[in-house]
């Protein structure tokens, strides 16, 4: 099993991976193009980069389902607002019968 390592956003891009050439965008070499390092400063080598921002986006996805869980628990999921206007069936307000919405 692999361990989360500690990283952080490389200062040369800006944690963005890539920068704005006089051209076109190309690769950060302080990070090789991930936007992240070790603590020293040193970047990830390809393999372990892809293996640690697959543990960070599978930790994300755990969470957001925790955190869906705990609103649906409330009775704060699935959120409501101005756009379940336009989801119901045809109101027959308009013209000729036809769906309005009130824009």
């Amino acid at each position: 099993m692999f361990a989360m390592q500690k990283l952080e956003r490389c200062e040369i891009c800006m944690g963005k991976g890539s920068f704005l050439g006089v051209f076109h965008r190309m690769e950060c070499a302080g990070c090789n193009g991930g936007g992240f390092v070790t603590p020293d400063g040193k970047p990830l080598e390809y393999p372990a980069l892809v293996q640690q921002l697959r543990l960070r986006l599978a930790m994300s996805g755990n969470e957001r389902r925790m955190m869906q869980a705990a609103l649906e628990k409330a009775g704060l999921w699935p959120l409501a607002g101005p756009a379940d206007d336009y989801a119901e069936r045809n109101n027959r307000r308009g013209p000729g019968g036809s769906h309005y919405t009130g824009d």
